[in-house]
């Protein structure tokens, strides 16, 4: 009852307001009376909308709860399934891993030797190949090594980066950033002359330091 006699005196004052404000401009003929005419549309204006207003705030607000709910709800689904991608690509990550460990375990004295032997004869010829075909030499065989062990180029940039090694865009493209975050590996943690190539050597090292 007392929202009603609220909107009912609201709307005559809204109308009362009007009255005056027409009169004022179109029939009172003193300048200080028309100036004010503005006044008073203002005063019906907000006399008629006042009656009003609880229910306009009351829907502004249900609709953006109703919003931010959706959102929400959205939100937490799409972190759901980032969570649930990176636990499956870390358990991935920890098997490629984990087998390049086991291979490496296997091999003799006499054949790391010769690895290393091979890997600086290796890295002395790349250093005197012109910049460009460097750079496809190093991807082609970085590649290659990747896919033996069945690691991609954005989760070897991802374990590069959590080792300290790597800072740009965590993405599948092979980047001179990635070469020089490689070769920074191989010269802390390799004996021998950096290529910025992963190979088994690297890897293994690379396993050893995330386990």
């Amino acid at each position: 009852m007392r929202r009603l006699d609220i909107s009912s005196i609201s709307r005559a004052f809204a109308v009362f307001a009007l009255v005056i404000c027409l009169y004022s401009l179109f029939i009172s003929s003193e300048t200080e009376i028309k100036t004010q005419a503005i006044y008073w549309f203002c005063i019906a204006l907000v006399s008629a909308v006042v009656p009003y207003l609880e229910e306009v705030v009351a829907y502004v607000q249900s609709i953006k709860l109703g919003d931010i709910e959706i959102a929400l709800k959205e939100v937490k689904k799409e972190i759901q399934r980032v969570d649930d991608k990176v636990e499956r690509l870390d358990d991935k990550l920890l098997i490629s891993l984990g087998q390049v460990r086991q291979s490496e375990a296997t091999l003799t004295k006499e054949a790391r030797e010769n690895r290393q032997r091979i890997y600086d004869e290796s890295a002395q010829a790349l250093a005197l190949l012109p910049p460009d075909s460097k750079m496809n030499l190093q991807k082609r065989l970085t590649l290659n090594h990747l896919s033996d062990a069945g690691i991609d180029v954005q989760t070897l940039k991802d374990v590069l980066e959590k080792l300290g090694y790597y800072q740009g865009s965590i993405d599948q493209f092979f980047t001179p950033e990635l070469v020089q975050a490689v070769e920074k590996f191989q010269s802390e943690n390799i004996p021998g002359q950096p290529d910025g190539i992963i190979g088994p050597i690297t890897l293994s090292k690379i396993a050893e330091l995330h386990s």
